[in-house]
Parts: structure tokens; C-alpha cells; sequence
């Protein structure tokens, strides 16, 4: 097999057991990445089973073209079932750095992970030596003061994956935290400290082999030459709230191999020296003095403020939201001091931030409530601050509460995910190039005209272009899905990718069949199959939401707001139209008869029932996913 090692890694910490799974049963139907950890998952973790059971299986995976040289190719994904979502259901997160390159080198595509161990303990993976190891020393410290032991313990070039504080107390939102500052989302640093595991460490010598590598390599200066887009370097919060001079990027901060830019650099912070570190795109912003007035409050809690949370290992996701409202809930007299044990008046400096994670770490006080996520505490918050939680947040991140009313396609895709879907929202990137050229030509060559062409290279129509309309957007989201998840599947940066639009190419259209080429040209593969495959994984996602509980089509619909409110955007609400001026999308609802046929039209181009949105027999039987028939027809 080229591009994959063909073997992933089986832990059963219950019973100390190692053993392998071979991949290519599962790479062959579903490429890698999501798609078999999905996959893994479905066979592996029914209904009845909750987050913190021992026999939740947690599933790293790489992807075929991890490893290999293939620009913007170092994600891992990872999988099981999660206790931030509420429900607990299945949910996914995604992790880039090193990590999963190594794994690799070490022999393995990914690792599966059940049981709970009768201590703490470690995995330590040197090539094909896997050991476990004893972690009571290590348990207690936070992120940051474990991965420097084992990094001093096992050499320079190990890298490894870890949860903090809030993971060993089962904070809900707590992330794996791992090597080059990256991080996973849905609580699986919790669910990974639940099972009595503290990191895994990994070294490896070997490599995956490519099919064809010099036209790898071809494919590779091809897609630096055409990447050339807005530059993103630095946080868009920041700069548009007028503070883009605190922050100056003075070194790429690329994962492993990667020659993109990117929003993971090194930063220096007000321009002092001694604030310099690597630093990753939404983390940045979750915490931001100036907005809550703290205009006087020193860069160094700024620049700090990341560092605290991975360290105690919570999602800045999480905070962001949980930030906000008690702010809200402080300004309104909705929550207070007395109540909460928390500085409210203090919101923005270090000593509220500092309070307010070490009370969640470690469950202490409105700590604990607030570790059980925001979706959880509605039930023990009084009804005035209950009522200031915004709609926008989601128990595993957060949306554009707007989104579905100001580009339709987001109705659809939206609400099909199990939670925020971070590649369909980067996805986005190119209407964010035409923007800029509205407000200013000279900073983006993306017109309309060159809009309208790469919604019908990369969206299936023309007519996708005009996102304030329902036409063509069933296509649009079936084919914008097909590609997140096959990105997602074959280890591929969603910052990086899709190369949907270009400002070096002559027609500044980007080459919607750039990840198909570069994926034979590492496996040997042809590309056409990437798009059986997402199909197949989009199919048992379904399949999995459904087992789990999801009620269809009720819940393919976006919040019943979207229909009845009109969009009062925060600043100008200027779309892609039909014609060659934007449209204007301030006071738009949703049209239920509209959204109706578009869903259906979405159905029946997926091969699912028209009605009820569950897969059909024969859609099922054709990809080779019998297996999943008996679900689909309770």
C-alpha cells in the first residue's frame, strides 16, 4: 500500500492487550482520516454507551497522504463518543502539528483506544515497540510541565499528546493537547484521562512510500504557486477591532512539511521581544482585553491567555462562548459576584481569567457547573441568566447565528454536522476574497465573475454563486460536504485546503481536482475513487446520528429562528446575487416551503428517501455498506 502504513494500532488498557488491525479493509471503502474513524466507531461503540464508559472506543487516524510530502497533508482525526455533546453522542475533532506524521514513521495509520487502565499510566510507541507506561508522576501536572518530561524522558524528537487538569476531572470541554501547540476539540482530553491514560508518546524511523514522486513533487510546486490568497496570518478580530499592531508575525509556525501559509505562526506580541511564541488561529482571539474595556490591561494577557487554557487543557472554544455570557450576565445584574465566587467586575484581566479556569479545572464552586459546558448549566442557572445564552452557541463550539439566513447553502450543511463544522465554514474563504474586493479591488482580483466560476467548478452551478438564493444549493452541499470529509479522510489542513480560488492564476479560479491528482500520485490510486468514498463516509455519519437518536427530517432543519426573525447583521449584510451587485440580506427569513424542496432535492441527490432523509436500500447496497441497512430500516 503506498501512503499508508497498513496497520493501526489496538490498546485495550483494561487488560494491557496490544495488538494491530490492518487497514486496508477499511482504507479501501474509506480512505483514512474521519472516514474510518467513523467507520471504527460504528462498529464498535452502540447507542447505550456513554463518554466515560470504559468501552467508548477514542480513535486517532491519520490519512494516506499524512507523511508523505504532500503539501498541507498533517491532519489526524479523532473520533468517539463525545461528553461535550449534549446529548453525549458521536462527535469528531481534528489535530494537526506533528503528531500524526510520526505516528506514521513509527509503522501505524492510526490508534484505537478501549478499556480503562487500573492506574495511570502512558504509551510510549518507539517504531514497533509500544509499551505502557506508569504516569502517577505525571498526573496532577498540567499540559504544558508534562510534555516537557516526557520530551526530556524519551529525546527531542518524540511527540506526544496529553490532557491537563480539567481532563483528569472529566471537564467536559477538556481537548487533547499535543506537540506544536495543537489542539482537539469535543472533550476527548476528558475521555482520554477517563480511561487512565495521560499522553501517548511517540518515535519512528520509517516512512510511507509514494507511487509516483516526482509527480508528487510536480504537484507539490503547483500547489505553493497557486496558493497565493488573502493573507490570513493574523486573526481577523484582531485587526478589525484596531488592534492588528499587537500582534506582528516574525516566523512561519507551519506543521510537519507544510510550505502553506497559514494562520499558525510565530507571533510577537506589542512588540515586545520577550512575548514571542507559536500561536494558532481561534485560540488567539478567545480572550481579548479591549473587549471588555480593558483597554489599559498589560499585552502579556494577551499573549498568556492560550497558554493558561491548553495548559489546564479547556476548549478556548468553550470559553469564548462562557467569557461572553457571564459578561453579559455581569452587565445585566443577571448573575453576580456573590453568587459565582467569580471577580465579574475583573473580566478581561488575568486575575478574573485565572480565577475563572482554575474554578473549572478543578470543578470548585460555579467551577463545577460551568465544567459541565453551557448546554448542561442551562438547568441550574437562574432564569435571568439562562435567557442571555446566545443561540449562536453550540455544545461543541459555536455558529453564525445568521449563517443560514444570509447563505443558503449553510441551512442545509449546517445542521447535518454533529457539531460546528470548522472545514465547511473555511471552506468559505473564497466569498470572504470577493468581499474584500468589494470593499477594495486592489486587495482581491475576486469579482463576481470570477465568483460565479469557481461556484461552478467547485459547486457544481453557476446559480451557487448567488447565495442569497435556494437554487443550486442542494448540489453546492452535497458536493462542499463531499470534500470537507474527504479532505478530512485523507489528512488535509482545512485552512489550506480547498484551493478554491487563486490570486496567481490567470483566471484566479483555483483547480477543484488538485486533492484527486495529488492522492494518486501518492497511492496510485485513481482520484474518482475519493468520490465514492465520501459518499460512503457521509452515509455512515448519517448512519451513526441516526442509530444515536437524531429524528429526521426534524432535525436536518435549521433553528426554527432562521424562519421567523429577520437578520439584524452586526455590520454590513452585502452577498453574492444573481447579477453583478451584491444583494443586500439585512431583514431575510428563511422561506419553510423553499428550504423544504431544497431539502428534499438534497435527499434524493444522496440517495436518500425524499421524506424521511434516511439512506435507501439500494444506495447503501451499491456503495457496499449493507451493513448498515438495518438501521436504515427501523
Amino acid at each position: 500500500m503506498h501512503g499508508w502504513m497498513g496497520k493501526i494500532l489496538h490498546i485495550e488498557l483494561s487488560s494491557s492487550k496490544i495488538s494491530t488491525i490492518a487497514t486496508q479493509p477499511y482504507a479501501e471503502k474509506y480512505l483514512g482520516g474521519r472516514g474510518i474513524a467513523s467507520r471504527i466507531y460504528w462498529e464498535t461503540v452502540s447507542p447505550e454507551i456513554t463518554a466515560f464508559d470504559p468501552a467508548n472506543h477514542l480513535v486517532f487516524m491519520t490519512g494516506p497522504l499524512v507523511a508523505t510530502g504532500a503539501q498541507g497533508a498533517t491532519r489526524m482525526a479523532v473520533a468517539g463518543k463525545s461528553p461535550m455533546a449534549f446529548p453525549e453522542k458521536y462527535c469528531y475533532g481534528n489535530i494537526g502539528g506533528f503528531f500524526g506524521a510520526e505516528l506514521k514513521h513509527a509503522g501505524f495509520d492510526g490508534i484505537v483506544i478501549t478499556g480503562r487502565a487500573a492506574k495511570p499510566v502512558y504509551l510510549w510507541i518507539n517504531d514497533s515497540q509500544v509499551e505502557f507506561q506508569d504516569a502517577s508522576s505525571l498526573w496532577g501536572n498540567g499540559a504544558y510541565r508534562t510534555a516537557d518530561i516526557l520530551v526530556a524522558s524519551h529525546g527531542e524528537g518524540a511527540r506526544f499528546l496529553t490532557t491537563g487538569i480539567a481532563g483528569e476531572n472529566l471537564v467536559r470541554s477538556a481537548i487533547i493537547f499535543g506537540s506544536h501547540q495543537s489542539t482537539s476539540t469535543a472533550g476527548f482530553g476528558a475521555v482520554m484521562a477517563s480511561k487512565n491514560l495521560k499522553a501517548v508518546v511517540v518515535k519512528g524511523t520509517g516512512k510511507p512510500t509514494v507511487a509516483d514522486p516526482a509527480k508528487l513533487k510536480e504537484l507539490n510546486r503547483y500547489t505553493i504557486q497557486i496558493s497565493k490568497r488573502l493573507d490570513l496570518t493574523v486573526p481577523p478580530d484582531t485587526t478589525m477591532s484596531g488592534h492588528g499592531h499587537l500582534l506582528e508575525r516574525i516566523g512561519k509556525g507551519a506543521c510537519y512539511q507544510c510550505g502553506l501559509d497559514c494562520i499558525r505562526n510565530k507571533y510577537r506580541y506589542g512588540q515586545r521581544s520577550d512575548f514571542e511564541g507559536y500561536r494558532r488561529c481561534q485560540s488567539m482571539e478567545y480572550y481579548m482585553p479591549w473587549k471588555y474595556s480593558r483597554e489599559d490591561e498589560p499585552v502579556e494577557t494577551f499573549f498568556n491567555a492560550p497558554t493558561l487554557a491548553n495548559d489546564y487543557s479547556i476548549c478556548t472554544f468553550e470559553l469564548r462562548n462562557m467569557i461572553n455570557w457571564l459578561y453579559e450576565c455581569y452587565k445585566t445584574g443577571s448573575l453576580t459576584e456573590a453568587e459565582t465566587g467569580l471577580p465579574l467586575s475583573r473580566i478581561g484581566t488575568r486575575e478574573f481569567l485565572e480565577k475563572l479556569l482554575h474554578s473549572i479545572a478543578y470543578r470548585e464552586g460555579f467551577g463545577g457547573i460551568l465544567a459541565e459546558g453551557l448546554a448542561r448549566a442551562r438547568e441550574k442557572l437562574p432564569e435571568r441568566a439562562r435567557a442571555l445564552l446566545n443561540a449562536s452557541v453550540l455544545p461543541v463550539g459555536e455558529q453564525d447565528p445568521g449563517l443560514p439566513r444570509s447563505s443558503v447553502v449553510h441551512a442545509l450543511l449546517d445542521p447535518m454536522e454533529p457539531r460546528m463544522s470548522r472545514p465547511i465554514v473555511h471552506g468559505g474563504f473564497a466569498r470572504a476574497a470577493w468581499m474584500f474586493h468589494q470593499m477594495n479591488p486592489e486587495m482581491s482580483p475576486i469579482t463576481t465573475e470570477v465568483f460565479r466560476e469557481i461556484a461552478r467548478a467547485f459547486w457544481g452551478s453557476a446559480a451557487a454563486a448567488d447565495v442569497s438564493s435556494y437554487e443550486g444549493k442542494a448540489l453546492a452541499a452535497q458536493k462542499i460536504q463531499n470534500r470537507s470529509y474527504t479532505e478530512d479522510s485523507l489528512g488535509m489542513c482545512d485552512f489550506a485546503w480547498p484551493l478554491t480560488y487563486s490570486f496567481s492564476k490567470p483566471d484566479h479560479v483555483g483547480d477543484p481536482d488538485l486533492e484527486a491528482k495529488i492522492f494518486t500520485a501518492v497511492t496510485g490510486v485513481p482520484g474518482e475513487e475519493i468520490d465514492l468514498c465520501a459518499e460512503r463516509i457521509v452515509n455512515v455519519q448519517r448512519m451513526i446520528m441516526l442509530r444515536e437518536g437524531r429524528k429526521v427530517p426534524e432535525d436536518d432543519f435549521p433553528a426554527t429562528y432562521n424562519f421567523t426573525e429577520p437578520l439584524k447583521p452586526a455590520g454590513p449584510a452585502m452577498v453574492p446575487g444573481p447579477g453583478e451587485k451584491p444583494v443586500n440580506v439585512a431583514g431575510r427569513v428563511l422561506d419553510r416551503e423553499k428550504f423544504k424542496a431544497m431539502l428534499r432535492e438534497y435527499y434524493r441527490l444522496r440517495g436518500w428517501d425524499e421524506q424521511t432523509g434516511i439512506p435507501r436500500a439500494e444506495t447503501l447496497s451499491t456503495l457496499g455498506q449493507d451493513d448498515l441497512l438495518p438501521v436504515a430500516r427501523k
